[in-house]
């Protein structure tokens, strides 16, 4: 039988066999030994120890394995444990554009490696994603969707102060049109919004099938929440008008609300949108029909249609976490003009007295989310940061810990936001996991996030495509941001 023997191997075991050899050396850039590994596909891996070269990972063995002989690149992770790079799948890079300059570098103080711009417009979030392309080894990874493709009258669309995040699409020549500018712009995948028409949101989802494009977005109030999935809609966002499908009455509130939009047509489409909320979503909390949410979820789960609940904004109103300390100190890393902004609009939304309807519908976030994952529903995480005072980078690890909150465990958080987007984005055999011949986006822990999930906040080191950014490059980074 003829050996193969593998290049990594050094002249070290040469003088003798390779079954007498007990200790393989390896040349890598990095090498991290004694480290417990966590991921959703493999668990807990204790007394490990990681070789990366280039970008990849290229060894995972157990510790005295292998040695490096590189000794100027060996990180001792005793005590410590390593995390793929997280990412965070509802992001809007150019929502605040004062902000966006800093944006990448609070993702990689935090560990998010990879993000989904969820709604931008399209020459600013493609520039984004270039850039980020063109830096892996200091940047996360950008996926993007371009604008909202919303119906008429149109949300986010730059008025009343409102960021300009939407296309308006009013026919079908119109959806065909975007539908192909974003395809040859090399968008990610496509977002469709809430005013949409039955019958251009049909023909957007045939379009974006045959150019294979995943769709994401809420479910248009013109729709069902089956229909929607039945349609081909790879992800839905914010758990947005579930509760609607949910209702006993389902059906006449349909109706409904499709009058309403038919009649609205000339007002301001914000607006529009919150009345129809506010008309339905109490009594469909308050009349949930068990059988006809089961049916939802028997479809999602049927047609793998990804739900990001975005617990950090959904919840936002109801929790309040952001009135802590230590969630205000964040701000210190932010724009000086955007932390004096939001101190003082937080400080005023303090005051204002908790509504009984929010935290209704907070706790219904919070319950429906673990009921998803309970019947086999794809959960992905993500916050819309930096709507409503979510510090990019940092409010993903308050999205974990709702996760958490809900019902879900540790592993099961973590695989919410690393395995579960790189599935989305048929990218699985390149991240997500602490393997060999992934790429190496990792994370350095100094505590256990399957003890406590707010252990993944405890960062030594992030690992961004094979580059080390250890605790003093990171500590260094912030003091840039809380200095600009």
């Amino acid at each position: 039988m003829k050996l193969k023997v593998y290049p990594i191997l050094l002249m070290a075991c040469l003088n003798t066999t390779i079954f007498s050899c007990s200790k393989k050396s390896i040349t890598a850039d990095l090498t991290i030994t004694n480290v417990s590994l966590i991921d959703s596909k493999n668990g807990l891996r204790k007394n490990s120890t990681v070789h990366i070269k280039d970008s990849h990972i290229i060894k995972v063995d157990t510790t005295n394995t292998f040695t490096n002989t590189n000794k100027h690149a060996v990180i001792n992770g005793s005590g410590k444990f390593l995390i793929p790079g997280l990412w965070d799948t509802h992001v809007h890079l150019t929502y605040n554009k004062e902000l966006t300059p800093t944006m990448f570098d609070l993702f990689m103080l935090y560990g998010i490696t990879s993000i989904r711009d969820t709604g931008g417009e399209l020459h600013l979030v493609s520039t984004l994603k270039m850039k980020a392309d063109k830096d892996p080894k200091n940047k996360p990874r950008v996926t993007i969707t371009g604008p909202l493709l919303d119906g008429v009258p149109t949300v986010y669309n730059g008025a009343n102060n409102s960021p300009k995040l939407v296309t308006g699409v009013s026919n079908l020549g119109e959806a065909k049109k975007q539908i192909h500018l974003l395809n040859n712009a090399n968008v990610d995948a496509i977002k469709l919004y809430e005013m949409l028409s039955p019958e251009i949101f049909t023909a957007l989802m045939h379009i974006s099938d045959s150019l294979n494009i995943p769709a994401t977005g809420h479910v248009p109030l013109s729709i069902d929440a089956i229909e929607a999935s039945n349609a081909g809609m790879r992800s839905m966002e914010h758990l947005r008008n579930l509760e609607l499908a949910f209702s006993k009455n389902w059906d006449s509130l349909l109706l409904e609300r499709r009058s309403m939009l038919s009649k609205g047509k000339d007002k301001i489409g914000m607006k529009l949108r919150s009345n129809i909320h506010r008309s339905q979503r109490a009594h469909a909390l308050a009349n949930v029909d068990t059988r006809r949410k089961e049916e939802v979820f028997r479809t999602l789960k049927n047609n793998e249609t990804w739900q990001v609940p975005t617990l950090t904004i959904m919840t936002v109103a109801s929790l309040q976490f952001f009135g802590s300390d230590e969630w205000k100190a964040t701000f210190k890393q932010l724009p000086k003009e955007v932390e004096q902004d939001w101190l003082e609009r937080l400080g005023k939304f303090l005051k204002i007295p908790k509504r009984e309807e929010m935290i209704t519908y907070g706790d219904w976030m919070l319950k429906t989310t673990k009921e998803l994952y309970d019947a086999e529903v794809k959960i992905m995480a993500g916050t819309d940061t930096p709507i409503f005072f979510l510090t990019p980078g940092y409010s993903l690890h308050e999205e974990l810990a709702l996760l958490v909150k809900s019902g879900l465990t540790p592993m099961q958080a973590l695989d919410a936001a690393t395995v579960q987007p790189a599935v989305y984005f048929k990218i699985q055999d390149k991240i997500g996991t602490i393997e060999e011949g992934k790429i190496a986006d990792l994370i350095l822990l100094n505590a256990n996030p399957l003890k406590d999930i707010r252990n993944t906040t405890q960062i030594e080191s992030v690992i961004k495509d094979g580059k080390l950014h250890n605790r003093k490059v990171l500590d260094n980074l912030k003091s840039k941001l809380e200095q600009q």
